[in-house]
Formats: structure tokens, C-alpha cells, sequence
């Protein structure tokens, strides 16, 4: 069946069978229609009333994806690509939107994770089953965040409330992989403790396509966190960690590099942490301040040999980044007028070591991102203007803002425009690492797009937007022969410009849950007016679900279109096939506190490839048990 007639198939079902789709935009599959979120504008706000394009993946949906990491939620969304070098624990980008892997932010409770050495977030070591909530917000963010928001910001939001008591769970399926997963929390007067535990392990399968030696993974993670309040503030710190270890194969090439050869396996270990503490209270009657103090570690380590002899050690990766976050909000209200104001500073000093390929740095980063946002309501009118100056001692200052406007042409649809810039400082290994290139420039963006978002009724909503994202100076490699060390260096020469439609629509009536998304891009680089690499022109999903009796039926469908990459083994560019996936998954309780799971992912048994010349796992089952002790 070609591309096109899959997806001629799949907006048919969107159409004629709307009882098999499932929500976004205010809320993703699982969640209500009536999500708050916090992510777009650093405060709480219904994510159907936000300006900005946002998609939340709430707790059910977390729960029935019986996922390993956040990448295998994720790709389940149309306009968010994911490519992935092999299965469980192996390296996964994210393009938000067209933009780079290393042009989103990821967060957790808020604060910034993305390494420093390469600006990736460690997306593959993220257990869902400690998360309550994955907010989205696309676009251009840097205005409030700082470096790295140019496609957006993914924030996930750790278990905290709940009556006390405890869960339990158990996943096992999938090439060999099982999961454990305990968490559980107390509320005593003002003082409320949570934590989360889980074990992840699996055997894998090959790396490389042409490779027969499974590749393993290991991941035990875990949160914890005590919040208080004394008179009128509020105390709190909060700790994550995922430790483990993953194995992968390297690749050696015949004599002509031609093909490969054979595959030596090798393993590394890894450490994610964050620890962060922050006091928070009103200071007036109209003005509420917050600080927040964090540490991020990030440390991944090949237990080698360094096979360039520059260290008795093998390569690694290591950031560590210590950050002070002050935020105010203002509240301003007069007759027919509402206003809120929302000013701070983001002030960090960030440490990298790194050595790859014989290559190896250690630098430190000092950075402030100072923000101002003003929110303005007045009758069916919303406006928001937002703007931030980071400053880096390596290249001074630079400037982003946003600007959007919201119009209520009835109660329940939402009109918006909005335009706005965002920039992502060079990484530590763009500017030193292989090839480097210490005085290179910031990645710049201009966004434009509109949107609507209509509340059909209390049961459905749709979205629509449409947007333009210009990028320039984006840092790539060039080739120079003249180079001996690195045969080229890193450049800011390169221009992209992607254009897209999104649509969504929710429906939430008992008994059927269902989402659909839909998006249409031209996501193109402006120097040789090609593709990007591993960015589909569309992509279509699909989720429902329906409530029978004491048990629930549910299917995922992702349509996605071919992609431009390059050959594994020889570099040319050649173009990977479009795909479609089906999963099927049913739960049934045996009893309030006691339910059973199962999943059958690949449905089909499409093979597919993430990243040219890497595996893919094919039809895989799990099933899962949970029990609540509350």
C-alpha cells in the first residue's frame, strides 16, 4: 500500500469513525478537556484558554502507553519526530515543529536538564512512570526561558498529589523487558511527601540492522519530595536520579569502507540527577515571589579504553550546572481590566568536561537570562508581550521577545496571532569539541502564526494554527581539507525555514475517548533548498478509547510520511519510507484497588527505521498489573 493511499485510509477513520480518536491542545489522550497547565507562560492557566499551541499527556495516558521512555509517548503526536539509533537506552532526538533536536528545552518540574556539552536532554532515560503530566508548548520560548526554546519546551511534572497511601506496579513483555514501579505519598497537616521508584531492564535487540548482538539496558530512577508551608510560605525540595547502563555496538569498516565489516560490543553508564530546592510566598496582596535553587548532573561514561590514547580512561560526557531562578507575578485588576505581570532572572554557572573521538574540554559557562511578560485582559480581548536579554560573556547580549494577541469571537473559540524570536547559544562541543569553533554565533528565530481553538461543547474541541519559523546562523560542520586536525570546523552558515499546518480534535463522551492530530510541514533548509534529515512532511495520529463494563479497549495509530537521512555507511543522502504503526491495548479492573494491563505495540509488523541502518523493534506484547494501596 503506498504512502498516500495509508493516508487516504487513515482521514477516512478520522472522519467516518469519530468514536475512535482522542483529545490534544487543551489536553492529550486520557486527560479533560479542562487541563491546567504552566509551562507557556511560567503561570497556571487552562490550556484551552492559552495563546500558544500546547498539548498535555496526562496520567491515564502515561499509564496505558506501558512505555520505557518518553520517546516512545511522544512520537504518538503528529509534528513531533523522533529519531531513535537502535531500542531501549540508545541516543533519541526530538524535532519539535522541523527545529533541530537541540533547539527544545526539556525540563522536569521546571527546571532546565538539557546536557550542556551537546544541548540534548537524556530523553531515552526518562521512565514515564514517574511523571504525572508531560506539558508541550511549541514554539519560540526563550523570551521566559532562555537558550535552546526555539522549537519549543517539553516540562514534565513528577507524582505529587493524591490521597495517602501507595502504588505498585509490574510490566513485563517487550524483547525481554520488565519494568517495576512503586510510588506513594503522606500529607500531614501543611507537610506532604512524595516518591517514586522504578526499575527498568531489557534485553534489547541489535543496534545496527546488519549486527545479530543484542543490546541490553538498565535504568533504575527515582524522585522524592517534601513541600511545607510555614505561615504564608511555602518550602520544598525535590530530588531526581535515573542511574543504569546501556550496551551498543560499534561499527568497523572494511578496507574500502564500503560496508561494515563486524560490530564490537561496548557499554557505557550514565547518571541523570537534579536536586532543587525553592521557597515561594506573597509578598503583597497582589505580588507572589518564588526562588528556586537547582543542580543538574549529567553523566555518561564509556567503560573502554580510550581508543585515541589521550587518557587511560574511554570517552564521557559530563555537565553539571548549579541555577538560581527568581520569579515575581503581579496581579493587576481595575474595572473591566485584568493584567499580570511576571518578571525574574535565571542566573546559572555550568561546568562541562568532555572527551570523544580524541577530542576533550572542560570549560565553565556563566549566563543570565533576565525576563519581563505582561498578560492584558480586557472584554474579548488577550494580549501577551513577553521579552528576555541572556547574557554570555562570550558574546554578549542577546535580545528575544514574543508578541500575541487573543480575540474570544464567542464564549468558547479562541482567536490567535502571535509572532516571536528565540536563539540557542553554541553548546560547549560546538565551540570545542571536535571541529569547534570557540567564537561561533547564536542560533537565531523568527516565529509568525495564527490559530483557533473552539470548544464544539462540553465534550469536543478543536485546534488549528498555522506557522512559519525562520532560523538562521545555524551551526553545522563544513568541510575543509585544509584542515588536518579535523578535516573542517563548525560554521554559522547554515538557514532553515519551516512552514506547517496542525489540527486536533477531542472528544470526550462516555464511553469513548478520542483524539486525532494532524500536520502538514516544509521543514527546509535554505542553502541547498532541501529536506531537513528526519523530519516527515506529515504526519497523522490517532487514539481512542472505550469504556467497556469494568474494562477499557483503546488503539494508537501513527501515519508518518518518508524522511530524508543518510546512509549509515557511506554518508550519501538517501530518503527513509513513510510508516504506519498500530498498538492495541485493553485494561480491566478486578477490583477498585487491583487492575490488569496489556499492550500489543507494532501491531502490524511494519519494519521502519528512526535513523538509516538502525533497528526498530517489531510486534512486541506487555502486560502489566497495578494495585493501589489507598
Amino acid at each position: 500500500m503506498s504512502i498516500n493511499n495509508r493516508a487516504g485510509m487513515l482521514v477516512a477513520c478520522v472522519f467516518l469513525f469519530p468514536a475512535v480518536v482522542w483529545g490534544q491542545a487543551a489536553a492529550d489522550s486520557g486527560s479533560s478537556l479542562n487541563a491546567i497547565i504552566v509551562t507557556a507562560t511560567r503561570v497556571a492557566e487552562p490550556a484551552d484558554q492559552a495563546l500558544e499551541p500546547v498539548l498535555v499527556i496526562d496520567r491515564a495516558a502515561l499509564e496505558d502507553s506501558l512505555a520505557i521512555d518518553v520517546g516512545d509517548l511522544l512520537r504518538f503526536h503528529a509534528g513531533l519526530d523522533i529519531g531513535r539509533t537502535g531500542g531501549p537506552g540508545q541516543p533519541l532526538s526530538l524535532f519539535i515543529r522541523g527545529a533541530n533536536s537541540d533547539q527544545s528545552i526539556v525540563m522536569i518540574d521546571g527546571v532546565r536538564i538539557n546536557a550542556g556539552t551537546q544541548a540534548l536532554a537524556p530523553l531515552m532515560n526518562l521512565s514515564p512512570e514517574l511523571f504525572e503530566r508531560i506539558e508541550i508548548v511549541k514554539g519560540p520560548r526563550s523570551a521566559i526561558y532562555g537558550t535552546d526554546a526555539i522549537g519549543g519546551v517539553v516540562n514534565l511534572i513528577t507524582r505529587t498529589d493524591g490521597a495517602s497511601g501507595a502504588d505498585v506496579m509490574l510490566d513485563y513483555g517487550r524483547y525481554g523487558t520488565g519494568e517495576f514501579a512503586a510510588d506513594g505519598n503522606y500529607t500531614a497537616g501543611a507537610t506532604s511527601v512524595q516518591a517514586a521508584l522504578t526499575g527498568q531492564q531489557s534485553a534489547g535487540f541489535p543496534t545496527y540492522a546488519a549486527d545479530t548482538l543484542d543490546s541490553g539496558y538498565k535504568n533504575l530512577s527515582g524522585t522524592a519530595a517534601i513541600t511545607t508551608h510555614i505561615g504564608g510560605m511555602e518550602l520544598g525540595a525535590r530530588y531526581y536520579q535515573a542511574t543504569g547502563a546501556t550496551q551498543y555496538a560499534n561499527a568497523v569498516y572494511n578496507a574500502d569502507f564500503t560496508a561494515f565489516q563486524s560490530f564490537m560490543p561496548l557499554n557505557e553508564d550514565f547518571s541523570n540527577s537534579l536536586f532543587a530546592v525553592h521557597a515561594g510566598g506573597d509578598l503583597t496582596d497582589i505580588w507572589h515571589t518564588r526562588v528556586t535553587l537547582s543542580r543538574v548532573v549529567d553523566d555518561l561514561r564509556q567503560q573502554q579504553d580510550d581508543p585515541y590514547a589521550v587518557t587511560s580512561v574511554g570517552d564521557f560526557d559530563y555537565t553539571s550546572r548549579d541555577t538560581v531562578d527568581w520569579q515575581n507575578d503581579v496581579k493587576i485588576a481595575s474595572s473591566g481590566l485584568k493584567q499580570l505581570i511576571t518578571f525574574g532572572a535565571i542566573v546559572y554557572n555550568e561546568q562541562t568536561n568532555s572527551l570523544s573521538y580524541g577530542t576533550g574540554y572542560s570549560i565553565d559557562t556563566h549566563a543570565q537570562t533576565y525576563y519581563l511578560q505582561d498578560q492584558i485582559e480586557a472584554g474579548r480581548n488577550r494580549l501577551l508581550l513577553a521579552t528576555g536579554v541572556a547574557h554570555y560573556p562570550e558574546f554578549g547580549d542577546h535580545a528575544t521577545w514574543n508578541a500575541e494577541y487573543g480575540y474570544a469571537l464567542t464564549a468558547d473559540t479562541l482567536l490567535t496571532m502571535s509572532a516571536g524570536t528565540a536563539f540557542r547559544a553554541p553548546s560547549a562541543t560546538d565551540r570545542f569539541g571536535f571541529g569547534g569553533t570557540p567564537d561561533l554565533l547564536p542560533e537565531s528565530s523568527r516565529n509568525f502564526e495564527v490559530g483557533i481553538k473552539s470548544r464544539i461543547d462540553s465534550q469536543q474541541q478543536v485546534t488549528f494554527a498555522a506557522f512559519q519559523d525562520t532560523i538562521n546562523d545555524l551551526i553545522v560542520f563544513v568541510n575543509d581539507p585544509a584542515n588536518h586536525l579535523y578535516g573542517g570546523e563548525n560554521q554559522n552558515i547554515d538557514r532553515a525555514r519551516i512552514r506547517g499546518l496542525e489540527a486536533s480534535w477531542d472528544l470526550h463522551a462516555d464511553p469513548w475517548s478520542v483524539h486525532a492530530e494532524g500536520s502538514l510541514q516544509d521543514p527546509r533548509d535554505l542553502v541547498d533548498n532541501t529536506q531537513l534529515l528526519r523530519r516527515s512532511k506529515h504526519s497523522f495520529t490517532l487514539s481512542g478509547a472505550r469504556a467497556i463494563g469494568r474494562g477499557e479497549l483503546g488503539v494508537d495509530l501513527l501515519l508518518a510520511g518518508p524522511r530524508p537521512d543518510i546512509d549509515v555507511v557511506s554518508g550519501d543522502p538517501l530518503q527513509d519510507g513513510g510508516y504506519l504503526l498500530a498498538a492495541i491495548y485493553g485494561k480491566v479492573n478486578l477490583s477498585p484497588a487491583w487492575s490488569l494491563a496489556a499492550r500489543l505495540d507494532n501491531a502490524l509488523n511494519r519494519h521502519y527505521e528512526l535513523a538509516n541502518g538502525y533497528n526498530t523493534p517489531g510486534r512486541a506484547a506487555s502486560i502489566s498489573t497495578r494495585y493501589s494501596f489507598r
